[in-house]
């Protein structure tokens, strides 16, 4: 009998395949149904509360684009851990790509390299007495292989036993392992398969993996359709005692992932929606949208009218089922997508969603801490803590301030001097003399000892005297005794004279600009004696000369640009 006939005949037989005894000669397919802890010995009984007040760690060991040295070990800090202790977090969700690790022809071999990245990261956790879970976040191609490759999920269970065997020697009371993230076998398995049963038989071997690699560990199982709550609830619990369930909230979606652009097309096109429900806020929100299509999802979310007391009916759902098989239940993702709903909206959401879980005695774990649905406001490119997302959570803020590094430096990035002098070499024309060059002093701090000030050599011509320099002075910190210089105040350069032009003072930033008047016919080019002369252009109206600007003239704008520079990298702007 093939095995979609198999799976067929125990899902009309209403049974499933962890109902039964899974023992071969691979410890990996172990006896799920002969645990070694009696149900008096039952370590949850002791251990569950870890399970209250979680975070997510997202896009550390997974869901990153770049998985180098840098960002292994910096992405989160110490400081990170440091604060979310003293928020007063129990315990963090740790998602782990197992791509990052296995090998699939040597599946009980794990990677040397992203181990020791991950016993580095627990080590630092775990010794801030918070708990972890090791959660297998898989991607995509790794769930629809286990979906339809019998060979694969054998594979892979050899995988999370080795996994289980390596961290085995951990803290059990602090350390849990999750068997996989969201499945999504609803998606992903055949059509001839029932995805229920398929997922029971999957979840059952990954299992009874981790219960032989570690014993003493407890183990955290869920649903077949994305972690929801109506696939828990399809869910055979298995026999083990050590075992707890876990769901995922984000209902409802059109709410919490309004302005999401990597599911349905609709989720990008949606922002605003209120919650809990507003009549009048709903109304505002279809009055501005012109596509049909788009109006009718946003008027099914106002028609749901979802509120505390609807959210607190969809949780109770899944509290009854843990009722009903007298198993322990944690809710370890749950969050909105920040970016495009008000911030009152999201933290009401937040606040009932907490307070039902607790309510019903149910872990949880917000999804996430510095992603899109994160703890974390970004303000030029800086992490800040949102307060009011910290009190929805029910904890208390801190006077913890992070040094944050963005995390796409690399690190072989080095940081700009931006107190070193910079020099521009002088402009030598045909009729002045060589000048000295310009220079700007650095910014002048605490550490810094004062600076020279800026001279700018003056203009000479043929015709003009010579006159004074124009002499800007050093800028300086905020802690000098000095008066601090606005170094954006124009600088006056001499203008330049001519034959034809009487000596007069340009008050401009633009004096070696002269443009002579435009004549009728019969007209001769003035003559120019500093610049070059550049041809006059011929019209049917006539003829037009223009004087180009002094080189001293370009090189005072050029000093107006760098010393803006300089004032935009001291007052933190981008």
């Amino acid at each position: 009998m093939n095995s979609g006939k198999l799976l067929q005949f125990f899902a009309l037989a209403g049974l499933t395949i962890s109902s039964f005894s899974l023992a071969t000669a691979n410890p990996a397919h172990a006896d799920l149904t002969t645990s070694s802890l009696p149900l008096r010995e039952n370590p949850l009984e002791t251990r569950f509360d870890r399970l209250n007040r979680g975070i997510n760690l997202s896009h550390w060991f997974a869901q990153s684009e770049t998985y180098n040295s840098f960002h292994m070990e910096n992405f989160i800090s110490d400081d990170d851990l440091d604060l979310l202790t003293g928020l007063g977090f129990q315990h963090v969700r740790l998602p782990l790509d197992p791509a990052l690790l296995m090998d699939r022809s040597n599946p009980e071999s794990l990677n040397v390299e992203y181990l020791g990245y991950l016993d580095s990261a627990l080590d630092r956790i775990l010794e801030r007495d918070l708990g972890v879970i090791v959660d297998l976040q898989a991607n995509d191609e790794f769930k629809e292989y286990l979906a339809r490759d019998d060979e694969f999920v054998d594979t892979f269970a050899q995988f999370s036993g080795a996994l289980a065997q390596h961290l085995s020697p951990r803290d059990p009371d602090f350390l849990f392992l999750e068997v996989l993230n969201e499945p999504s076998f609803n998606f992903f398995a055949p059509e001839y398969i029932d995805p229920v049963t398929r997922w029971d038989w999957v979840q059952g071997k990954i299992l009874g993996a981790f219960r032989a690699g570690a014993p003493e560990h407890t183990a955290i199982a869920t649903g077949y359709d994305w972690s929801g709550i109506d696939g828990l609830r399809k869910l055979t619990p298995v026999a083990d005692p050590n075992v707890v369930y876990n769901f995922h909230f984000y209902e409802p979606m059109t709410f919490t992932h309004q302005g999401a652009d990597w599911i349905d097309d609709h989720f990008n096109l949606v922002w605003d929606l209120p919650y809990p429900y507003n009549q009048v806020e709903c109304d505002a929100v279809l009055l501005r949208m012109t596509d049909d299509d788009l109006r009718q999802v946003a008027q099914s979310y106002c028609d749901e009218q979802w509120n505390a007391d609807k959210i607190k009916a969809r949780i109770g759902l899944a509290a009854a089922w843990a009722t009903e098989h007298n198993v322990r239940l944690t809710a370890n993702e749950f969050g909105v997508y920040r970016g495009f709903v008000k911030e009152k909206d999201r933290v009401a959401w937040i606040y009932d969603v907490r307070t039902a879980l607790e309510e019903y005695d149910i872990g949880w774990a917000m999804w996430d801490y510095t992603g899109g649905f994160g703890l974390f406001d970004k303000v030029n490119e800086e992490r800040i803590l949102n307060q009011s997302m910290v009190e929805a959570l029910g904890l208390s803020m801190v006077d913890i301030v992070i040094d944050t590094k963005d995390p796409e430096e690399t690190e072989d990035t080095e940081e700009v001097a931006i107190l070193d002098p910079v020099v521009i070499p002088p402009v030598v024309s045909e009729e002045t003399e060589e000048s000295d060059p310009v220079v700007i002093p650095p910014v002048v701090s605490e550490e810094t000892e004062e600076s020279d000030p800026i001279v700018i050599p003056p203009v000479v011509s043929e015709d003009t005297e010579e006159s004074d320099p124009v002499v800007i002075p050093p800028v300086e910190g905020e802690d000098t005794e000095e008066e601090e210089v606005a170094i954006l105040d124009p600088v006056v350069i001499p203008p330049v004279e001519s034959e034809e032009t009487a000596e007069e003072e340009v008050d401009n930033i633009f004096p070696g600009v002269v443009i002579a008047p435009v004549e009728r016919e019969n007209m001769e080019p003035v003559v120019i004696i500093n610049p070059e002369v550049i041809p006059p252009v011929v019209t049917d109206e006539g003829e037009t000369t223009r004087k180009i600007p002094e080189p001293s003239a370009i090189a005072g704008l050029l000093l107006l640009g760098v010393s803006g520079l300089r004032m935009k990298r001291r007052s933190g702007k981008k």
